[in-house]
């Protein structure tokens, strides 16, 4: 159901944006679940295979940077043949290599959509697909949750916000 025409994007019937989807129910609210879909970008990118053989660098990047906020050290210092492994003795040094891993994987996917050549752009993207597959992601998450009776308040890019937030809720 997702259309691209003239520019201007269209899916369920909502207009994804281009950029990150975002929607927000005005009130106030208590009890509120704040929510986070962990690397979306990253993982569009290696589930669309972006880089081709190259993308197996990126995902591998990712998993390491997920694993290290998982405070998985043993897991992470063993991904991309060790390299990372001397820099997993400490809390603060573990945090830092998360950090810098999240700001490589940002810059990368950033330059999938620029508007000057570079190695990871690919001129045939006139879409943003990485962001759209985000944005399309989030909207079926919406019609999810709201058909679960959730009270839905908010959705910016990779976030969802659920007043009074079950357990339940929460794990799916």
């Amino acid at each position: 159901g997702y259309t691209f025409d003239h520019g201007r994007s269209t899916y369920r019937g909502e207009d994804p944006g281009e950029g990150g989807y975002v929607y927000a129910k005005p009130g106030i609210y208590s009890g509120v679940a704040l929510l986070d879909v962990a690397s979306m970008h990253p993982t569009s990118i290696s589930l669309l295979n972006l880089f081709g053989d190259y993308t197996t660098i990126y995902t591998d990047l990712k998993l390491a940077r997920i694993a290290i906020k998982h405070k998985d050290f043993e897991s992470a210092g063993s991904m991309l043949g060790g390299v990372l492994k001397k820099y997993l003795t400490n809390k603060e040094n573990a945090e830092a290599l998360a950090y810098a891993l999240k700001i490589a994987l940002n810059i990368v996917y950033g330059l999938t959509d620029a508007s000057f050549d570079n190695p990871f752009r690919d001129p045939r993207n006139i879409d943003n697909i990485v962001a759209k597959r985000g944005s399309l992601f989030m909207i079926d998450l919406k019609y999810a949750l709201e058909e679960r009776g959730c009270n839905l308040i908010h959705i910016k890019t990779d976030s969802v916000k659920i007043a009074n937030a079950t357990k339940d809720d929460i794990e799916f």
